[in-house]
């Protein structure tokens, strides 16, 4: 198990002249700690979902959930891949049952991808996994450090919000 050093809290006794060099290390030691957390909490809940699928097949998935029927090449650029690399993933989903090609009703030089209610329900069944999972963790924290968790994931969101999005 990975162990993380911690480094105290700046005390107000602390004398004002050490606070920007302290600052600077104390923000990268929470980028390295919050970087670590959130590896390692991604990593637990990949393997809560357990359904033989790649962390960028579920991807696509949660892609197609969110998106409804798109075409090959906007998955792609949502993804992030090259539109040969999300085919083959397409491919692979398609064949295990998961997602379905049908022709754009308006051109029929594109090709729209969606769920099939098999890769619906299996995109549930593996976040009501993750969420249970999670959900006993949390379970298990005190009130007061539950509160913090809670008033902490509106600066996360924040963190992770798209930079278009940031006010």
């Amino acid at each position: 198990m990975d162990t993380v050093a911690r480094t105290p809290l700046r005390t107000a006794s602390q004398p004002a002249d050490l606070e920007g060099a302290s600052a600077t290390a104390d923000l990268g030691e929470t980028a390295s700690r919050l970087r670590l957390s959130a590896t390692r909490l991604a990593r637990i809940l990949r393997q809560q979902a357990d359904a033989g699928l790649t962390p960028t097949q579920l991807s696509v998935l949660a892609t197609l959930y969110r998106c409804g029927p798109i075409p090959v090449g906007t998955l792609a650029d949502e993804e992030q891949v090259a539109p040969p690399t999300a085919t083959k993933i397409i491919d692979k989903l398609h064949a295990a049952g998961l997602v379905r090609r049908v022709g754009d009703p308006t051109d029929r030089r594109i090709t729209l991808v969606s769920l099939t209610t098999a890769g619906g329900a299996l995109l549930a069944d593996i976040r009501a996994r993750k969420t249970a999972w999670l959900s006993t963790r949390l379970a298990e924290l005190p009130a007061s450090e539950l509160a913090l968790l809670t008033d902490a994931l509106e600066v996360l969101e924040h963190l992770t919000a798209p930079q278009k999005d940031r006010s």
